[in-house]
This record gives C-alpha cells, structure tokens and sequence, in this order.
C-alpha cells in the first residue's frame, strides 16, 4: 500500500507540474501578441515594456516559464491587469461559493446515484433497466446551462420556491445554491449510478456474496458489507473526474445564476482579456482537480485493493 501510495504521489506531481505547463501555454497560444492586443497598438514602448515584464513575456520561453513557475512556488500568481488586485487573493474570496456550489452538487449526485445504483444492480427487471437507460441518457445528454434555466424558469420564477439570482451568508447560501446544485448533480448523479450498478453486478457474482449468503448473514449487514462497500471503489474512483466536470459546470451555472464564484471570476476576465486571471484560475482548477483525484484514486483502493483509478 505504501509502494502504491508513493506511485500515486509522483504520478500526481507529474500531472500537477502538466497543469502549470497548460496554465503557462494559454497566453502564449494566444493569436497576436497578447500586450499589443491589451494596450492597443497606440501604446508606448514603454507600457508595452512594463507589461510584458509582468507578464513574464520577455526572453525564450524556458526562462518565463522558470520566472512563472518561481511565482507559483511563491504563492503569486500576478495581479489583474483591470483591478490590480492579487488574483491569488480575489480567488481566495471567490473561490469558497464555487466550492460550496461543487460541494452541494457532488452531494446531490451521490444522493441520486446511491439508491438507483444499488436497485439498478440488484434488480432483474428489464423494464426499470430499460427506463433508466433511457432517462439517464436523456439527463447526461442535456446541457447544465439548459437544465439550468429550466429550473430558474420553473421553480424559481412560476413556483417562487427558491431565489433564482444572488449569494448570501451560511446557512442561507443553501437556499441560493439548491437549484444551481441540482441542475450540476443530475447528470453526474447519473453516470455515478450507472458506473455503480455495473460494479454491484460484478460484485454480487463474486464468491464472498455467495458465502455471506449462505451464513445466513442479515439482509441489512449483507447489502451494505459485502455488496454495496466493494461496489463504491470505481465510483470513488471515478471522482477526479466528476470534480473536473463540477467545476467546468460552475463555470457556466454561476454566471446563470449570478454566484460571486471563481467561475464567474474567470468569465470576466476572459471578457476583458485579463491573462493573469484566466492563468490563474485555470491553474487553481486543475490543481484542485488534481488533488480529489488523487485523494479518490487512494481511498478506492484503500476500499478494494482491486480497483484501481479508473481514469
């Protein structure tokens, strides 16, 4: 466990390290020069100067990508060229609603997944599979800005049952974030129940289950230990991935919604062309990404030694 542990620790700096390469490459993939599309081509040499100092613009690209990487080692990933405000700080402001929204979606998700997931797989009845496939389908296939607005439309302004727009302190944040964190759960809730109810079916084949049976093991004691615990390592296991697309959806749902998150952060700068912004906020994702994956990938096969990361 401890040889795996480790494995799993350099693969995860390897991919973290590939992540600051992706962060630094997004400026300088850019078509045009980045300064002269800032400043417009009436700027003097000397602001063009200053901001291509700033932005780590000067000289090959092995040097920039040393000064960007000694800025991250560092804790500075630049200041916003429209705010001038620390983009390290302004995330750390923002990025509390985007892990609240992340959070409560992953939680729906896993509410939804765990009853279908453990039916599905227990059940024989080809009718209730048959319809699963079709709804799931249909859910994983819709868009969550399109699920998103319908329950704006719907709940929030026919029904008036939950705010549609706005953010406010805990616990009211909740009232805010319900319906932005239902439509990001659907589909993933989704994918975790059919990712689980494949598992439950290959693990109720398993020899194990058989003898739990035949012990005359309680129902209760028999579902949970032995088939619905070795069946949760792919779906944890499946968590990297399911956080990354959580925060792809944050992006889009905040700025439905009006949420003061880091998605809504980064579509602004965006907008305004503001590099270090987008650089950042990138950066701050994927290493989040980076960190549940690795943290799932371990805890999976800390549940079943099996199984490993599916990813």
């Amino acid at each position: 466990m401890i040889q795996k542990l480790r494995q799993r620790s350099l693969r995860a700096l390897l991919v973290a390290w590939g992540v600051s390469l992706t962060a630094f490459a997004v400026v300088r993939l850019v078509p045009g020069d980045p300064v002269l599309t800032l400043l417009g081509d009436q700027a003097t040499p000397e602001a063009v100067a200053q901001l291509r100092r700033a932005l780590h613009l000067e000289g090959p690209l092995p040097e920039q990508y040393l000064a960007f990487l000694t800025d991250i080692l560092r804790g500075d990933l630049g200041a916003s060229i429209v705010t001038r405000q620390p983009v390290l700080t302004t995330i750390g402001q923002t990025l509390p609603v985007t892990l609240w929204l992340t959070g409560l979606g992953i939680a729906t998700a896993i509410a939804i997944a765990l009853p279908l997931g453990v039916l599905g797989g227990a059940t024989a009845s080809a009718t209730y599979l048959r319809a699963f496939r079709v709804v799931s389908s249909v859910v994983i296939a819709f868009p969550v800005f399109v699920s998103g607005l319908v329950l704006l439309l719907v709940v929030g302004v026919q029904l008036r049952w939950l705010p549609v727009a706005g953010y406010a302190a805990f616990p009211d944040n909740l009232r805010y974030l319900a319906l932005p964190a239902l439509a990001m759960g659907l589909p993933n809730g989704m994918i975790f129940a059919r990712i689980l109810q494949q598992s439950v079916r290959e693990t109720s084949r398993e020899e194990f289950v058989e003898a739990g049976i035949v012990w005359g093991l309680p129902r209760r004691e028999l579902v949970l230990n032995y088939l619905v615990r070795p069946s949760l390592a792919p779906t944890i296991g499946l968590m990297g991935y399911v956080v990354g697309a959580s925060l792809a959806s944050a992006v889009i749902l905040e700025t439905v919604f009006n949420l003061p998150g880091v998605g809504t952060f980064l579509v602004r700068g965006v907008l305004a062309r503001d590099y270090p912004v987008v650089q950042g906020t990138l950066f701050v994702f994927g290493i989040i990404v980076v960190a549940v994956h690795f943290v799932a990938d371990t805890v999976a096969a800390w549940i079943d030694p099996r199984v490993g990361s599916p990813l």
